[in-house]
């Protein structure tokens, strides 16, 4: 081809310009990589420091700080950790010591998070943010009556966490140990569900495994899709007019009642070649989760998740080999 012809000319154009933006994507990798390296290499530079034996002055540690903040939000909760660690020899804080006591309980270090929640609790024994956090790694170590005497702590200040009790209260009444003073007259998930209603997709949980007849009875009309994850994919869906546009959905056939979008696509199909996919989305930090969390394993509040619902190919899993 002439180098005189137009179509050479805007063949080289476009040349150009890929050339330029191939040129701009590594030049701004290889800013990444070297940034990265750096800070790598200035922190593994801590490994052979004495710690105990050095002394920052106040600008060093605004900058130590920031930088472990920076880890933390990035989810390096080692380098995050090494970093507070080195502050807080040279500084008494409380804060330092909260990220602490939090990276620890992050990354699964849970005996040496409540060491250093106590640590602050022995300063500060009133402190609720730390105690809030002892509750959550209490929950992790299973530790039930340890979470009963840091909810008591909460009553006598006068601010009591509903939630967190009527979590607690949930889980003693399924262990049958609801026989201590925190528990007042509560005794089964059945008493703890009608003085605490906002637990009811935890009780529908169980009664779906000890009396579906009754969890059924218990979803209200205009429940049917908030609840529908806990019972799709069950056989033994009443056949009344509540439930009659989930089995319309189900068997693919008409039924003259408006549901959401994914309900009517299901129920016009002649095929089964679609079902539903469920995730769950926290209405606090607004998080999509796949699995349903009854604490949000991001902002860790209660009872918050909610049910989405998508339209996706069915999968035949008849061929597939094992």
């Amino acid at each position: 081809m002439d180098y005189r012809d137009p179509l050479f000319s805007v063949i080289m154009f476009f040349v150009i310009i890929l050339i330029s933006v191939l040129t701009t994507i590594a030049l701004g990798k290889l800013r990444e990589y070297l940034r990265n390296k750096r800070l790598n290499e200035f922190l593994e530079d801590f490994e052979y420091l004495k710690i105990e034996n050095l002394n920052l002055d106040d600008a060093s540690i605004d900058a130590l700080y920031l930088l472990a903040k920076a880890y933390e939000k990035e989810g390096d909760f080692e380098k995050s950790l090494k970093i507070y660690l080195l502050i807080s020899k040279n500084i008494q804080s409380i804060e330092i010591l909260r990220h602490i006591t939090t990276l620890y309980y992050k990354a699964g270090f849970l005996e040496k998070a409540k060491k250093t929640a106590y640590q602050i609790l022995n300063n500060r024994p009133r402190d609720t943010q730390t105690l809030k956090l002892l509750i959550l790694i209490d929950e992790k170590l299973d530790n039930l009556n340890e979470i009963v005497n840091i909810l008591e702590i909460f009553e006598e200040l006068e601010r009591p966490l509903l939630e967190e009790k009527a979590y607690a209260l949930f889980r003693l009444s399924k262990k049958n140990d609801c026989n201590i003073e925190f528990c007042d007259d509560l005794k089964t998930i059945d008493d703890v569900y009608k003085k605490y209603s906002f637990i009811k997709r935890e009780y529908l949980k169980e009664l779906f495994q000890t009396n579906p007849i009754k969890a059924y009875e218990l979803i209200q009309k205009d429940e049917i899709y908030k609840y529908l994850d806990l019972y799709w994919h069950r056989d033994d869906i009443p056949n009344n007019e509540k439930f009659k546009n989930i089995l319309a959905a189900k068997n693919h056939f008409e039924y003259n009642e408006k549901g959401p979008f994914e309900i009517e696509i299901l129920k016009q199909l002649k095929e089964n070649i679609a079902e539903l996919e469920f995730e769950y989305m926290c209405t606090k930090c607004k998080k999509i989760f796949p699995l349903y969390n009854t604490r949000c394993p991001n902002c860790n509040s209660l009872f918050k998740q909610k049910v989405i619902f998508n339209l996706v190919e069915k999968k035949d899993l008849k061929n597939i080999e094992f």
